[in-house]
């Protein structure tokens, strides 16, 4: 069975006044008037802007996301009627997501919202199953989409839920949208007193509904269509989910950061979005360890397979290149990832064939072109990502220092059994460096002052080993794979520099709490491509929010999994 890692785009027919999706023969939205459609079916029909008033925190969750039409027209509302400082989650589920370029043209039929279309097309994500967040912070707007059939979504949510938007194809034309286990997962998922709205009044629809603990009333339907449903949760309300992997509990007030890398700027920069108090403790200051280097290259994740942590990494990858673009950190250059031998080579063939847009094998090359990565100043990310937040260049005392809550993100040092130091040199010669970035076991990419990067060494430990040691092994290796380059070097004046990376025993990142403790790190080389999305779900945990990441995804990444896995085996 072929291995796929995204969803194929809707098949659409553009001949009407609005697409079409040939496999379900449906239409996106009302031809008479979509956007009037959605105002009156779902954001009168949930109450709004009303139900959210006083509201630090509203989650809006949908069936169908399509077109992003009604998270535009949420959007719109919530700009109007946002109370002050508060957060809106917009949840939605989709299987064919629609390519930026289509949604770009479905969505200029509403010119007045043009100027937030962009903003979400900016944004828009992959075709990557799984889940995709995007954050619109001047509004404290955040949409969280999930990529994937509609009842293997909703198991992966994690979230309360105060109004809901059933907004699939007609249930005729698509029965699994709207099956009785569809409402189960929604009662599951519902605060008491949440909203449902829908275009139909199906009689199974009306029955399921009633069945999940929801009372449901017809209402008066817009345009053509006479009646439409609207609904209320009333419970019972649902037991809190039982997990060997829970996630940490939301808390109010000032946070304490210990470390001031990657893992670190990344969860203040989590907090400063949400207007919480944060201190970072660092006695190196900002940028320390391996977040210090003088250049870094920012590669997805590759792996054979569909799996819970392929999903969160591949998602986080995403995340943080979105998000190291929008901050002006990032050179978006793409990256080839040569073969080592044949059956690398067929690996990332396939890999390459497994992946939505942006990757492509080169059979001449016998390598795996990237057009998703790029080049970043480490120095540049860490600060910018840290520029609001407090740092004290002493070690935290917890005798003295007052917070709520402290985030370990001490890189090595974590406070969790099994991490270990991983030791690493680079060095850069003058010459001619590479068009685009050239990726092994090593790599090899262009300084940011125009010379050649060449890296880079893996050592157990905090020692890194004697300078000519590394040097010759590195350039060695450069010979080796790109010779060209390699023979151009003026090896003579060769500059050094080290570092020290974090290791955890199956070289997977941790985000969570685990013997009381909150821990972010062990992201081994990966930190800058990781560490962002996965401060983001500590950050939504620490203030009550829905989870950026499916919840397969998020525990696989659990520090606990060390213990429980260490439990089974010992029982």
């Amino acid at each position: 069975m072929r291995l796929k890692l995204f969803y194929d785009p809707p098949d659409l027919d553009w001949t009407g006044t609005g697409p079409v999706a040939r496999g379900y023969d449906d239409v996106y939205f009302s031809a008479e008037d979509g956007l009037a459609e959605t105002r009156a079916v779902f954001l009168e029909g949930c109450g709004l802007p009303g139900a959210w008033a006083g509201r630090k925190v509203f989650t809006v969750a949908e069936l169908g996301f399509g077109t992003g039409l009604n998270a535009l027209a949420l959007w719109d509302l919530w700009r109007r009627h946002r109370p002050a400082g508060a957060q809106l989650h917009f949840i939605s589920i989709e299987k064919h997501p629609f390519p930026r370029e289509a949604a770009r043209r479905a969505l200029a039929a509403w010119p007045e919202l043009a100027t937030l279309s962009q903003h979400m097309l900016a944004q828009w994500p992959t075709g990557l199953k799984g889940a995709h967040r995007m954050r619109f912070d001047a509004d404290g707007f955040v949409v969280t989409l999930f990529q994937d059939e509609a009842e293997a979504a909703l198991s992966q949510i994690e979230a309360e839920v105060d109004a809901w938007f059933l907004d699939g194809f007609a249930p005729a034309k698509n029965a699994a949208m709207w099956a009785d286990s569809i409402f189960s997962h929604m009662a599951r998922l519902s605060q008491p007193g949440a909203r449902v709205a829908t275009f139909t009044v199906a009689g199974h629809v009306r029955r399921g509904l009633q069945a999940a603990g929801f009372t449901v009333e017809k209402k008066p339907g817009f345009g053509r269509k006479r009646e439409r449903l609207e609904a209320v949760f009333a419970g019972p309300p649902s037991e809190p989910p039982d997990t060997e992997y829970p996630r940490t509990s939301a808390v109010d007030g000032p946070v304490a950061i210990l470390g001031g890398g990657i893992a670190g700027a990344s969860i203040a920069q989590a907090l400063s979005q949400r207007g919480r108090e944060a201190v970072i403790f660092d006695p190196k200051e900002l940028a320390g360890g391996a977040s210090g280097a003088p250049s870094g290259l920012l590669t997805p994740r590759l792996e054979k397979a569909d799996r819970p942590h392929v999903r969160a990494t591949l998602a986080a990858f995403e995340y943080a290149r979105g998000l190291y673009e929008r901050l002006g950190v990032f050179v978006p250059e793409g990256a080839l990832r040569l073969a080592k031998d044949d059956a690398d080579a067929a690996r990332l063939a396939t890999i390459a064939d497994a992946m939505c847009e942006g990757y492509a094998f080169d059979e001449g090359r016998n390598a795996l072109w990237m057009d998703r990565a790029g080049r970043f100043d480490p120095a540049a990310v860490v600060r910018a990502l840290a520029k609001d937040t407090p740092v004290l260049t002493r070690d935290f005392d917890p005798k003295t220092d007052d917070f709520a809550v402290i985030v370990h993100a001490t890189g090595p040092a974590l406070p969790l059994d099994g991490m270990s130091a991983s030791a690493g040199r680079i060095v850069l010669a003058k010459g001619q460096p590479p068009h685009t970035p050239l990726v092994w076991g090593g790599y090899v990419s262009a300084s940011p002052d125009g010379r050649v990067l060449i890296g880079a060494t893996h050592a157990r430990g905090a020692d890194p080993g004697p300078e000519d040691e590394a040097a010759t092994k590195l350039l060695n290796d450069l010979r080796d794979r790109v010779p060209g380059i390699a023979s151009g070097l003026d090896t003579e004046s060769l500059d050094h520099w080290s570092g020290i990376r974090a290791v955890t025993p199956d070289r997977l990142p941790v985000a969570g709490t685990e013997d009381r403790k909150l821990l972010l790190g062990g992201f081994g080389s990966r930190g800058f491509a990781h560490a962002p999305l996965l401060a983001e779900t500590l950050a939504s945990d620490l203030c009550g929010e829905p989870s950026p990441l499916e919840k397969s995804g998020r525990e696989a990444l659990h520090p606990a999994r060390f213990r429980i896995r260490a439990e089974r085996r010992s029982g």
